[in-house]
């Protein structure tokens, strides 16, 4: 009989984290799972605005309590925004998931979690659909709901631009 225990741990020594994120800042994002690495973007996102002075609102069900699925994610500034949150990939680049035209938001933010750097990128949903900040493969051969938006770092901004990036985009939402 084969030693099952042993040839699971190979298998799973061949699945492990790239070394970068060994003992980096932020290497717990790798440990969240994939359904709630959204929730921690949206509350860095909610507790950064707070801190910068920016109102925040969320979508509420009946009751009065947050929503986690709705059609937008948060309202920074009274502007609906869809939050992508993505761990930096081994080639170096963050895969935004799940970008949906389809959806009422006026704006996407994206955040790109490194090692030990965090990205960020704000467009309005116009420039999203457009094309004009690239363009997006769906998640789904043969489906146009769903799509990923792949980007490097310098194609986005340092995180220490947030403020002045979410103004410019409030800007540009109200020109």
């Amino acid at each position: 009989m084969p030693d099952a225990l042993a040839i699971l741990a190979e298998v799973l020594g061949s699945y492990s984290d790239h070394p970068k994120w060994t003992g980096s800042p932020f290497e717990n994002i790798r440990r969240v799972p994939n359904t709630k690495v959204g929730d921690v973007g949206q509350d860095f996102v909610e507790k950064l605005c707070l801190q910068i002075g920016f109102s925040v609102a969320f979508p509420e069900d009946a009751k009065g309590k947050r929503k986690r699925q709705s059609p937008w994610d948060m309202m920074i500034e009274g502007k609906t925004f869809e939050v992508k949150t993505a761990s930096e990939d081994k080639g170096g680049a963050f895969q935004f998931n799940h970008v949906r035209y389809h959806r009422p938001y006026e704006a996407v933010l994206c955040i790109g979690i490194g090692p030990g750097s965090i990205f960020m990128g704000a467009w309005t949903k116009a420039d999203i659909v457009t094309g004009k900040v690239g363009t997006l493969v769906s998640m789904e051969q043969g489906a146009n709901a769903s799509y990923k938006m792949s980007k490097r770092p310098d194609q986005l901004r340092p995180i220490t631009d947030f403020e002045d990036a979410i103004l410019d985009l409030l800007a540009a939402l109200d020109g």
